[in-house]
């Protein structure tokens, strides 16, 4: 009899070992079933509309914001395959994936600067996801034709 105890006692470290992996199974697969539910809704987008869905979804959820998104996070963020956001980013805009985002950043800096004008530069560059206030003003100027302070004094004269 005790020799059915002990070895009972001997197994209880498996058996707490197996119950704990097979609900890490469980709670994987309800992992991908909410992935592959979103996967399937984007599936369900014609490509001719899957980049205004990608500009509202990327808008509404400030996507932009991190500065260090790649293309495969954003794809994840989205419900898409990295391949197909790649592609209908090129196809729409001509342009990367990073390079989209960027543009994204910047009209947001845009929007900020308009609607409120006391907020610093450096502010503004951490709002919009850009890992620095160098690259802020670099891809600022590059896209708009003129630093960020610039477009404040126009958007402040056009205002007068």
């Amino acid at each position: 009899m005790i020799y059915v105890i002990l070895s009972f006692i001997a197994l209880l470290p498996a058996i707490a070992f197996c119950v704990s992996f097979i609900m890490y199974i469980q709670d994987r697969r309800r992992q991908r079933s909410v992935q592959d539910t979103a996967r399937r809704h984007t599936l369900e987008i014609p490509s001719y509309e899957l980049s205004s869905w990608i500009d509202d979804k990327v808008a509404k959820d400030k996507l932009y914001r991190k500065p260090d998104m790649s293309a495969s996070e954003l794809a994840d963020e989205l419900g898409i395959s990295e391949r197909r956001l790649r592609h209908t980013i090129y196809t729409a805009y001509n342009k990367t994936v990073s390079e989209y985002l960027n543009d994204r950043r910047v009209q947001a800096a845009c929007r900020l600067l308009r609607e409120q004008p006391d907020m610093t530069l450096e502010a503004i560059s951490i709002e919009t996801g850009f890992t620095s206030q160098n690259a802020f003003h670099t891809t600022f100027k590059n896209t708009m034709g003129q630093t960020p302070g610039q477009y404040r004094i126009m958007i402040t004269q056009q205002k007068k």
